[in-house]
């Protein structure tokens, strides 16, 4: 992957979880991401709408999707998805 392509899914990343209002500042990146042990922005996104009441089951699609582009493996997401949540309508994704 070129580094202009990683360039853009991570601003594609950083613009979902801004609009889903979460506080994600311009710099961090999925470097960042791994770094502070999530497994991905779907993880990162699971983990920060933990005590929230809804999780937008498309928003976090569109995460996992942009996750797997930039090297987080299925095998990863679904388990970090089954220790976050028991919604089944997440864990199909």
């Amino acid at each position: 992957m070129s580094e202009e392509e990683k360039k853009r899914l991570n601003q594609s990343a950083g613009k979902i979880l801004r609009e889903a209002g979460l506080d994600f500042e311009m710099w961090k990146d999925y470097d960042w991401i791994k770094k502070m042990d999530y497994v991905g922005y779907a993880d990162y996104y699971l983990q920060k709408c933990y005590k929230r009441i809804s999780i937008d089951k498309e928003l976090y699609s569109k995460l996992v999707k942009l996750d797997t582009r930039l090297g987080t493996t299925s095998s990863e997401q679904l388990f970090v998805c089954l220790c976050r949540t028991d919604r089944w309508d997440i864990i199909k994704v």
